[in-house]
């Protein structure tokens, strides 16, 4: 700390007006708020930065004098339009910060491994391919000069190992722990300035110190920073004083687009809450009807199903206590109902996790053959009388290696394929190789039991 001018010494390099820590601590306390109930974790920092693509494209591709307007950034991302009357290089240049971002985005919720100079040569590369192929993702071997600067930039020569420096910081800015002991918008204004010092690359170093600038910010739980057209000149300004190793101006201007994000996300999620829930409402109402009906068709079929289920465990019961010999045994296990959800799920052919109902394990000496039965959607031959069926597998192989007898081709294997409930007639059917047949759960299940002991145990 320099007592007489009040600033704060940072990366070596840098110096801060220190009164900016108040505002920054602040920043950090208001996002860490948003952190702590979930506005702010990974999936919202992708939301957020979705829904400040095209802006974010615009306003950094206009700072570089690209022509086109924000309605023509849209078309050109959002539909792939080629804008009559611009140059090709401007919708070239948008569709590839646009890959460039969606890059970005990757790399911010991928916390397992700190940011690299590779990670950021990629980034490059995105922006100038199609543009400047030679030079993407490349350092200048030549000498440049900033446009409208009086600083210079590094020597070609010294690029690699200055470059080998910013990475080391880039690297350390970007893990989890540095969250806690250093400010994020001061490390983005840092990251940013040092690549616009080296000016590594012959075209998109603004670019590409604009997008690690986001990357640590996001990184670092923070919404992006969009730099405003209009605000180029301030910007540059900003960018000189950094030049000289200050960083004061480069850190409000990160500081109050921040802030400005943070608001109008705010807003922006707030009305989308307001009409998520009158979606809601609406949908509610339109589907009550409909609903209250669906669910009166599964408590029907449920307790047919359950009616199915108990011959099946009643049968396994019965046949262990008649049993006299201690190798020879059945086992029948519950897996538990299919709930409503996943029933309107199957139903209307979506897809539904963890549909097993029971399966049962037949033991004889060293003879073990496992049945499974689970949920899922009819065949077509039972489609007019059933939509969710159990359909029955058996174990091949291992244990846990299950096949739909349906597919198995050997001919040690029960005729019922798979069993669906008709809420119509209040009766069974089952798929089976020749037809479809509708009969009693108790007669499906005898029949299955019956073809199991002759057809896998000979007996």
């Amino acid at each position: 700390m320099n007592a007489l001018m009040n600033e704060v010494q940072f990366a070596d390099q840098f110096v801060y007006f220190a009164k900016l820590d108040s505002r920054l601590s602040g920043l950090d306390g208001r996002v860490s708020d948003m952190r702590s109930v979930g506005k702010l974790g990974a999936d919202a920092l992708r939301r957020i930065s979705k829904y400040f693509k095209i802006k974010s494209i615009y306003h950094s591709n206009a700072i570089e004098g690209n022509s086109l307007s924000l309605g023509e950034t849209r078309l050109v991302i959002e539909e792939g339009i080629t804008i009559t009357g611009k140059s090709l290089r401007d919708t070239v240049e948008t569709k590839n910060l646009s890959h460039a971002i969606d890059y970005m985005e990757d790399l911010a919720v991928s916390l397992e491994k700190p940011i690299t100079l590779s990670d950021l040569r990629q980034i490059h590369a995105l922006i100038l391919q199609g543009v400047d192929e030679d030079f993407a993702g490349r350092y200048r071997e030549t000498e440049v000069k900033i446009t409208g600067s009086e600083a210079s930039t590094t020597r070609a020569h010294k690029i690699p190992q200055e470059m080998a420096d910013l990475g080391n910081y880039i690297a350390e800015v970007t893990v989890a722990a540095v969250g806690e002991r250093q400010s994020a918008i001061i490390c983005a204004a840092a990251a940013h300035a040092w690549l616009a010092q080296i000016h590594p690359f012959i075209d998109g170093n603004g670019r590409s110190a604009r997008i690690l600038m986001n990357l640590i910010l996001m990184r670092r739980g923070y919404p992006i920073c969009i730099i405003a057209r209009e605000d180029r000149r301030r910007y540059y300004q900003a960018l000189e004083e950094s030049h000289g190793g200050d960083l004061t101006e480069l850190v409000e201007l990160i500081a109050e687009n921040v802030e400005e994000s943070l608001e109008e996300w705010e807003k922006a999620a707030e009305e989308q809450q307001q009409q998520q829930e009158w979606l809601a409402s609406l949908t509610a109402r339109f589907q009550q009807p409909e609903l209250k009906r669906a669910r009166n068709e599964y408590e029907v079929w449920r307790r047919g199903m359950a009616l199915f289920r108990g011959y099946f465990k009643q049968t396994v019961d019965a046949w262990n206590e008649q049993l006299t010999v201690g190798a020879v045994f059945l086992k029948y296990r519950d897996y538990g109902e299919l709930d409503f959800e996943k029933y309107l799920s199957l139903r209307d052919r979506g897809s539904a996790k963890r549909t097993w109902d029971f399966d049962i394990v037949f033991q004889r000496g060293d003879q073990r053959v496992r049945y499974l039965f689970w949920y899922g959607f009819a065949s077509y031959q039972l489609l007019p009388k059933a939509r969710v069926v159990l359909l029955i597998g058996k174990a091949v192989g291992h244990e846990y290696e299950i096949e739909l007898l349906k597919y198995i081709t050997q001919p040690n294997i029960p005729d019922i394929y798979e069993v669906g409930f008709d809420i119509e007639s209040q009766n069974f059917v089952a798929l089976t190789p020749r037809k479809p047949i509708e009969s009693k759960a108790e007669t499906i299940a005898r029949k299955f039991f019956t073809q199991v002991i002759e057809r896998d145990f000979g007996a």
